[in-house]
């Protein structure tokens, strides 16, 4: 008789028939690598284990542990795993451990009727009976309903919960169940909450209220989406963040790098309490960042990983104060599309240059002498014909056709360059900064070209891209950045720019406006993190 598959090949048998049946992303099923699971469990059961250990046989087969959305099991069979060897420590072996284990400690849930039954196969085969496994394994929707599981009674809730994109078609979730999640979290929940998020949530109320532990695999965004702040504030209300586990690409085809909240009840009351952080596959120690609070983004705990300095900057104001900040959509970017010609030659009032993110750098505008694609086709001088455009787009070039600074997204720090004459029309998803006053042009720019803002930025968006060490600024957070206190330093940053000054010493200018006089280190971090070319 064959050797049964192991659970992680079954459940990669399993992938690859709901990816030829087109299931695969609507179910968000994107299996965990066997180095990442048992790095969860560790950090989750670790801890409460050794507690139990230390109290004997009898408190360890009380653990219960659960897999909200446990797919083929190999969370539930880990754990098992590590309960078995700490069992066996203290003498107890055999069919009846293992039967105990199984049947008694190890519960799951998924919506996919063949993942639950490759899952009670995986706990079958740790030992346990099948009509146990059956009661603590079952078919069911652990975000919208109990699905037999009982709020407050698990020490430990582990598990890779679906990844489902809100701005997709075939993910997105029906009005009627944004309605229930609503109901259930209230407004913890917002319509583009990834349901990876809403998961946490879920895991702290089956969590016991006295030392139950979540630790559940999330996308990156976690850490820093508009709307996952409502579950970050929501999360540390009811727990300590006790560890973030920054993995990166977590090694496994979900095209998102990940990362896990290690959540634990009570919430801590201390105000010097932190975060320890891990980093890598590898999981290794990167010390301590101060500890979360409410819905804020958590990029800081990002930035400490990063390495990044930490700096009090003197400051007088924001971005806002002075400047207006619009970033543009889909419909201008499809819009322009059949509009736009490879002309290097034309006159610019009638045919604008049209600047991509590619084509900025800091305090450079490639246009002219780099290639660059727009709508799947490249151009090396691309520029758009103005009077074959629709009513509403000549409306929107006027608009964007004046003297402004124009900022990059999915960067390592602020890429901004200067548009003094205003003839650069710029694509999605480019950012364009006005100022109220034209005099402050230049000024704006060095907010947008120095050291000291690109700390305060990676300190409240580092992972709003996508990954660990991009920004992806909205306009509105743009507006919130700083502005100095320091205006004869700030006059004379901006006069090197507009000079045509090095890079770095625009940058070094710039830091002394926040306070922050021939501050190498930050010089240094802010350098090391500009675009190669």
């Amino acid at each position: 008789m064959p050797a049964r598959r192991p659970p992680a090949d079954a459940g990669a048998a399993h992938q690859a028939r709901l990816a030829a049946r087109g299931e695969r992303k609507a179910l968000g099923a994107y299996y965990t690598p066997p180095a990442l699971v048992a790095g969860v469990v560790d950090l989750a059961l670790g801890p409460v284990l050794d507690r139990a250990a230390r109290e004997g046989p009898e408190a360890i087969l009380a653990l219960r542990v659960v897999d909200p959305a446990c797919g083929d099991g190999r969370f539930l069979v880990e754990a098992g795993e590590r309960l078995l060897g700490a069992l066996a420590t203290l003498g107890l072996v055999g069919d009846e451990a293992r039967r105990a284990v199984a049947g008694r400690c190890l519960h799951g849930v998924d919506v996919d009727p063949t993942a639950v039954r490759l899952a009670r196969r995986a706990l079958r085969d740790l030992g346990g009976d099948a009509r146990g496994v059956a009661r603590r394994v079952v078919e069911g929707d652990a975000l919208h309903d109990a699905a037999g599981l009982q709020p407050g009674t698990f020490d430990v809730v582990v598990g890779n919960p679906p990844f489902l994109s809100q701005l997709g078609a075939s993910t997105a979730r029906t009005p009627e169940r944004a309605a229930a999640l609503r109901t259930r979290f209230g407004a913890a929940v917002a319509t583009y909450t990834d349901p990876a998020a809403a998961f946490l949530l879920a895991g702290l109320e089956l969590a016991r209220p006295e030392g139950g532990t979540v630790a559940l695999v999330e996308p990156i965004s976690v850490l820093t989406a508009r709307d996952a702040g409502g579950v970050r504030g929501a999360a540390v209300e009811q727990a300590q963040l006790r560890d973030l586990w920054v993995v990166g690409d977590g090694g496994f085809d979900a095209a998102v790098e990940v990362c896990v909240p290690v959540l634990v009840r009570p919430a801590a009351t201390d105000a010097n309490r932190s975060t320890r952080l891990h980093r890598g596959a590898g999981r290794s120690a990167e010390g301590e960042a101060p500890h979360p609070s409410g819905a804020a983004s958590w990029s800081a705990l990002l930035a400490g990983l990063a390495g990044t300095p930490r700096r009090r900057l003197r400051t007088a104001g924001v971005l806002g104060d002075v400047a207006t900040a619009t970033a543009d959509f889909r419909d201008q970017y499809y819009g322009l599309a059949p509009h736009v010609v490879d002309r290097e030659v034309a006159d610019d009032a009638t045919h604008p240059p049209l600047v991509t993110v590619g084509l900025v750098d800091p305090a450079r505008c490639w246009w002219g002498e780099r290639s660059t694609r727009f709508h799947k086709v490249r151009y090396d001088h691309p520029r758009v014909e103005l009077a074959a455009l629709p009513a509403a787009l000549r409306t929107w070039s006027a608009a964007r056709l004046v003297p402004k600074v124009l900022l990059a997204t999915q960067t390592r720090v602020p890429e901004a360059v200067v548009d003094p004459a205003g003839h650069l029309l710029p694509s999605v998803p480019l950012i364009s900064v006005v100022p109220h006053d034209p005099d402050d042009l230049w000024r704006i720019a060095v907010v947008l070209t120095c050291p000291a803002v690109a700390l305060a930025a990676v300190e409240r968006h580092l992972g709003s891209g996508r990954n660990a060490r991009a920004l992806r600024l909205r306009a509105a957070e743009v507006l919130e950045l700083p502005l100095p206190a320091d205006r004869a330093a700030w006059d004379e940053a901006a006069r090197r720019l507009r000079s045509g000054g090095a890079l770095n010493e625009v940058g070094r200018a710039g830091d002394a406006a926040y306070g922050l006089v021939d501050d190498e280190e930050v010089l240094a971090w802010w350098v090391d993190r500009l675009p190669a070319r």
